[in-house]
């Protein structure tokens, strides 16, 4: 008998959302055949408590970022705390490995953590600019 691991991450529910939403289903008015298969991953796989009480679940972990072509991180859950080393190791291998990495909103400080973003440019939450280029020296240039 499998039980499934119950946790909870603050991950704004948008932010994960958006990528499923524009690779997830394929729009064969757009592309055809469709180039993405979309697969979500979590540090632990299984049930999780995400924003606003919704439950989300996955089989993959973050080994599946091994053979991605395109790594999409989402907004991170507190911007505070360090980032997960596991995650943070399994991006930048990702992009060791020739993936394109890419976050949205405060998943650039997973980015940053790895590495990726030193000397280049970014965007980040206007909120957390500041934190972004006194956390990562040199600073990140936002």
């Amino acid at each position: 008998m499998s039980r499934s691991r119950r946790g909870s991450i603050d991950v704004p529910i948008f932010e994960v959302a958006i990528p499923c939403e524009v690779f997830g289903r394929a729009r064969l008015d757009l592309a055809d055949p469709w180039p993405y298969d979309s697969t979500v991953c979590a540090a632990e796989p299984g049930r999780t408590t995400i924003g606003a009480g919704f439950v989300a679940g996955t089989v993959h972990g973050l080994d599946e970022l091994a053979t991605a072509h395109t790594v999409i991180v989402p907004a991170c859950a507190d911007v505070h705390d360090a980032q997960p080393p596991g995650l943070v190791a399994a991006v930048r291998a990702a992009h060791e490995a020739g993936a394109r990495v890419v976050s949205l909103c405060s998943g650039a400080f997973v980015l940053a953590a790895a590495g990726l973003l030193d000397g280049r440019r970014t965007t980040v939450h206007w909120l957390y600019a500041d934190l972004l280029a006194r956390r990562f020296p040199p600073p990140v240039p936002c």
